[in-house]
């Protein structure tokens, strides 16, 4: 039987509300986490429209900063504008575009890049001018995974013949799973596990958590990092993504993260909201 997402029913830990109010009063820019944050699927979370309308109302500088490579850019634009009002380009940051981005500042025009992943991945490499091969192991300088809902066992085998090979293994994101609002699917971050295991080659990570996004996003809001919070649902991704940019973290709870408790090894975030609606409601107080 498909496994339905877990009860939000659960016990908070965190800071008492007034160290809530204290920690937001010093934002001044956001980083907004979209999938467990804003959506669960297409399903739209409570208090996100409310958020991002106060926002905008307050001129509050923010942006979307997701991990999502299944789709392109326009799709998360058709997306986002269920909020209340279109969102532009400019204002998302995706997991594909940061990747390719990256590989282009280090590469020749026309690399080629053996993909494992959706269209939003494909797409994005192809625009910064990488040739892409879903089976051409050989002459793969790239392998690059994102999350990819039609994996066969063959693109795995490819996959691990070319980071063999030599060529560079690189994960668009470790996410482990991805809530599509019914259920929790296996995401990048299996795909990353089983191809580590088959070739004992540990992955570079482009996406959260790792710096180059939040980087993108401190340069479109013109804020400080001291100034610029991140608010999202998966400690190891989010939070520890932020900590390691010098942004200040949040963490709202969702189907990914329905309760927290500290972890040894990862840093913690500086308040934890029970959801979003919650964080809004903060929000208006501070």
């Amino acid at each position: 039987m498909a496994q339905t997402l877990p009860s939000m029913e659960v016990g908070l830990p965190g800071s008492p509300p007034a160290e809530k109010l204290e920690a937001l009063s010093q934002v001044n820019g956001l980083i907004l986490d979209v999938d467990g944050v804003l959506f669960e699927g297409q399903r739209l979370l409570p208090g996100a429209i409310e958020l991002i309308t106060f926002l905008k109302q307050s001129r509050t500088p923010f942006v979307y900063l997701s991990n999502n490579t299944t789709f392109p850019l326009e799709h998360h634009i058709g997306k986002l504008s269920r909020l209340g009002s279109p969102a532009s380009p400019d204002s998302i940051i995706t997991a594909a575009r940061v990747t390719a981005q990256v590989l282009a500042r280090e590469s020749e025009a026309e690399t080629c890049c053996l993909v494992i992943g959706e269209n939003g991945l494909i797409e994005a490499l192809a625009e910064e001018g990488f040739e892409i091969t879903h089976s051409d192991y050989e002459r793969a300088k790239y392998v690059v995974i994102g999350m990819d809902r039609w994996l066969t066992y063959e693109k795995l085998r490819c996959a691990s013949l070319a980071i063999r090979n030599g060529a560079e293994f690189i994960s668009s994101n470790p996410d482990p799973t991805y809530p599509d609002g019914t259920q929790l699917l296996p995401a990048s971050g299996a795909i990353q596990a089983a191809l580590e295991a088959t070739t004992g080659v540990r992955a570079r990570v482009t996406g959260k958590p790792a710096v180059y996004g939040f980087l993108q996003a401190l340069d479109r809001l013109g804020t400080l990092p001291g100034e610029t919070a991140m608010l999202g649902d998966q400690p190891e991704i989010d939070i520890q993504g932020a900590v390691n940019a010098g942004v200040r973290a949040f963490l709202v709870l969702s189907s990914l993260t329905p309760h927290y408790q500290p972890q040894s090894g990862y840093s913690q975030p500086e308040a934890v909201f029970k959801n979003t609606l919650d964080f809004y409601e903060h929000w208006l107080q501070r």
